[in-house]
């Protein structure tokens, strides 16, 4: 996937729908593909316009019916009270980025079973058009494409390869016998044979003299081993963390106050906590956040008639005691942060540590090395 930032269109249910920019790439090679080489092979006779228009409108409507087969996911995982970051298309088509592992064996098979049968009824939905229209013409060679492509989308998600759909089935399965952590070892070690098999099929490939379809194969075989490789690292430290709550690790606080000043936070709170970020009530009763580093650039002989509120940010991200570890290690990451609040009903309970949760992560990993 691309290292630049996606780029944002729209939401849905909530969900931010995004589009990678290696979208693009993969949006004019279809165009050009289906307009040089689907349709005027088997609808013969049209201006290369047509062509081009037609694969570009069919082209957008595979990304369309891959964002439904993703939806459907999302809309399922909402269902159990997991929470949908954002949806993103990109080069090899897209991903719900789900924030936390499902809840049990039940939920993982209903999430990943969602995609394909979406995919499998727009495919059915394109096969009843095509039946009630069945003129030899450029738009029943858009149906017919769109039909056969998400029968295709539903039939190659569903190979029991990790983190393909079919690999979260199988993953599914083997959770209910098992746990989460041995489910995803053994799934992730089809996923990265899947991918191994798709680069030998691009060298067969190569052998043949389709150098573009053996580009694909590669591709996606490299995409698929370390998607598998990197969702194990993911499960392995959201299994580990799952087990703690905030609660256990949290550092306790009292809140800065509206009339504090600058001055009372580096002479007496700063000293005391050793934090970065401090939680201050506003006079309107909501809570804000003020940085240590914010309050450095104050003056100091500004510190006694400069009030924190005066410096403070709106509170955006925190978490709850009850919250996992998983849950706000996934927070710092996303946002880059070191230290969360946390809050309870609008109550301010403390600060959570990155410094906390890696501890236990490094205990775990030795204990790992150990065995």
């Amino acid at each position: 996937m691309s290292l630049v930032k996606p780029l944002p269109i729209w939401r849905i249910f909530g969900i931010q729908i995004n589009i990678d920019f290696s979208w693009f790439i993969i949006f004019f090679l279809l165009t050009y593909t289906l307009a040089e080489y689907f349709y005027p092979y088997f609808y013969p006779g049209h201006s290369f316009f047509s062509y081009i228009f037609f694969g570009a409108v069919s082209a957008v409507l595979l990304f369309v019916s891959v964002l439904l087969h993703e939806l459907s996911h999302s809309l399922v995982a909402l269902k159990y009270g997991l929470a949908v970051k954002e949806i993103n298309l990109f080069v090899f088509g897209g991903i719900a980025m789900i924030e936390d592992e499902p809840p049990s064996p039940k939920a993982e098979f209903l999430i990943a079973i969602a995609g394909p049968i979406c995919s499998f009824i727009l495919s059915l939905f394109f096969f009843l058009i095509a039946y009630f229209y069945p003129s030899d013409d450029l738009f029943n060679g858009l149906i017919n494409y769109l039909m056969y492509a998400n029968f295709a989308i539903a039939v190659f998600n569903l190979v029991p390869a990790f983190p393909l759909d079919g690999g979260r089935i199988l993953r599914a399965f083997i959770w209910s016998k098992k746990d989460l952590l041995t489910a995803t070892k053994i799934t992730a070690f089809t996923g990265k044979a899947f991918g191994y098999f798709l680069m030998l099929l691009g060298f067969l490939s190569i052998v043949k003299g389709s150098f573009i379809s053996a580009a694909w194969y590669f591709f996606l075989g490299i995409f698929i081993k370390f998607a598998a490789e990197s969702s194990f690292q993911q499960t392995k430290i959201s299994a580990v963390l799952s087990q703690y709550k905030v609660e256990m690790f949290m550092q306790t606080m009292k809140p800065l106050l509206y009339n504090d000043t600058v001055y009372t936070l580096m002479t007496t709170y700063y000293p005391f906590y050793r934090v970065s970020v401090y939680p201050v009530i506003g006079q309107d009763g909501k809570i804000y956040i003020v940085d240590v580093n914010d309050a450095l650039k104050v003056p100091q002989v500004s510190w006694q008639s400069t009030y924190v509120i005066q410096i403070a940010k709106p509170l955006t991200v925190y978490v709850s005691p009850y919250d996992t570890l998983t849950k706000a290690y996934k927070i710092m990451n996303k946002y880059g942060l070191d230290e969360l609040p946390v809050i309870y009903k609008n109550t301010v309970l403390g600060v959570i540590k990155r410094q906390s949760i890696e501890t236990v992560l490094e205990r775990f990993m030795i204990e790992e090395r150990e065995q």
